[in-house]
């Protein structure tokens, strides 16, 4: 006969609620029965199921993806509580365990879910219309202020608002054109280190100058450039004629001169590109022309005045002589007919100037904080510092042979007038000056009187080229009566 196992004295004894005398008893009968060890191992894992699934926090999760799994969990557990309920003999409170377990998972699921509220279904977003973003505007590049540094002689410039004549320290802007007369100049600082000069007779538009790049259009004459290295990125080009001069940081001279481009490179590189795409690279020192072969020499890149920034605002100085043609200040040199306007610092400084002659005045200019001219009395004439001077023999013909007419002249008025010794071989010396003209004519061979005096008379208003320089000559005198 099959032993039945004493259910309800084992569910009494794994929730603790036997006395002491009957739990030695049944754990004295448990020590021999199989079946009943069997069975008390059964309710003590009901129990700690039911016991995970209260005290077990459930994630907040999608529950209906849950509520299947769990549901064939207890499916599981179901038929191998069944399967253990026929084994042993189909005893009835099997199957009171197991739907006890079960509806405790499912009412704690449900339970649960009730607690969690149901997720609310997002909102539809109703259709609008779709706006394109506004373009991003990227602020232009900052200007430069380019200001003139020197201005000398006939200078404007011309704006939309008209022609005017250029001053020391205007602040020029972007599409202004400038223009230097004869023998005049313009010098412009264009941002620290970097500037332009303005040659005689010579017209430039400043196209665009911001950081990123400067553009210059040379209308006509010389225009210097000291360009300090550029920031990467950065451009400084100059147009000419369609050729347009590229420059990565240089010294160097563009011209347009008889429809003919030239570029005199003294420091640096620059790469010139031409109207048919032709891409010509110059390295310094380097000299060359649209038009022909450059000259030979070294290329002549003058400085700009005013470079860099001042760290103490220079004073205005003005410079006018109208017996002056080239000025030196402190050895900086301008060539003008015209007034000169320069910045100095405050001290003492040397001013030299010349004459179409070539006699040098000089004076030392005391500059304050106060604006300063320079007046025509305070220059002090010096003996000129001139080196010698030559002239070829087809420049002395020409003149020598006019000349030789008048002293022939002088002769036979002599002979007319019965003046003793007219007759014989004689010279005259003459001293030339800078500018061609004789400063100086002396007749020798022939004692003072009449003839000696018409020949000198004559000979100190004759006028040759200008030999460079200082330069004496003498020429044999042929006095002979006429046939």
């Amino acid at each position: 006969m099959t032993h039945r196992p004493k259910t309800a004295a084992l569910i009494a004894y794994a929730g603790g609620l036997l006395s002491d005398e009957g739990r030695r008893r049944l754990e004295a009968h448990l020590a021999g029965c199989d079946v009943c060890g069997e069975e008390l191992a059964a309710i003590e894992m009901y129990d700690s199921l039911i016991e995970d699934v209260r005290s077990s926090q459930m994630p907040a999760i999608d529950f209906e993806s849950m509520e299947l799994p769990l549901a064939r969990e207890a499916a599981a557990i179901s038929r191998t509580m069944l399967a253990q309920k026929e084994r042993r003999s189909r005893a009835p409170w099997i199957g009171l365990g197991v739907a006890a377990a079960a509806a405790a998972i499912g009412i704690f699921v449900w339970s649960q879910r009730a607690e969690t509220p149901a997720p609310t279904p997002a909102p539809i977003a109703e259709a609008t219309e779709v706006v394109e973003p506004a373009p991003v505007e990227v602020p232009e590049p900052a200007l430069l202020e380019p200001v003139v540094t020197l201005a000398a002689g006939d200078v404007h410039r011309v704006t939309e608002g008209g022609e005017m004549s250029l001053s020391l320290g205007d602040v020029l802007g972007e599409g202004d054109q400038l223009r230097s007369g004869d023998r005049s100049e313009i010098h412009v600082r264009l941002s620290d280190g970097t500037g332009i000069r303005l040659a005689s007779s010579t017209e430039t538009t400043l196209t665009r100058i911001r950081e990123d790049e400067v553009r210059l259009e040379l209308g006509a004459g010389a225009l210097a450039h000291d360009v300090a290295p550029l920031a990467s990125g950065s451009q400084f080009v100059v147009l000419a004629a369609g050729y347009s001069v590229e420059v990565t940081g240089t010294r160097f001279v563009v011209s347009y001169l008889a429809d003919t481009v030239g570029v005199d490179l003294s420091e640096g590189s620059v790469r010139i590109l031409a109207p048919d795409g032709e891409v010509i690279e110059l390295r310094a020192p380097a000299r060359w022309r649209s038009r022909g072969n450059a000259a030979d020499g070294q290329p002549d890149a003058p400085a700009v005045r005013g470079l860099a920034e001042p760290r103490i605002a220079p004073t205005p100085v003005t410079l006018t002589d109208l017996r002056i043609v080239q000025w030196s200040v402190d050895g900086f040199e301008v060539e003008t007919l015209g007034t000169v306007q320069i910045g100095l610092a405050p001290g003492e400084h040397e001013v030299r100037g010349w004459d179409p002659r070539g006699r040098l005045f000089t004076a030392l200019l005391p500059v304050g904080d106060a604006p300063v001219e320079l007046r025509a009395e305070a220059l002090q004439p010096e003996a000129p510092r001139l080196r010698p001077g030559h002239l070829d023999e087809e420049d002395l013909r020409p003149v020598l042979t006019r000349g030789m007419r008048q002293v022939q002249r002088c002769y036979e008025v002599a002979l007319r007038r019965g003046v003793e010794n007219a007759t014989g071989r004689a010279q005259i010396r003459l001293d030339i000056g800078v500018m061609g003209e004789v400063t100086r004519a002396r007749v020798q061979g022939l004692p003072d009187g009449p003839l000696a005096q018409c020949i000198t008379n004559y000979a100190t208003r004759w006028t040759f080229p200008p030999p460079g320089g200082p330069v004496t000559i003498e020429q044999p005198l042929a006095l002979t009566p006429t046939q």
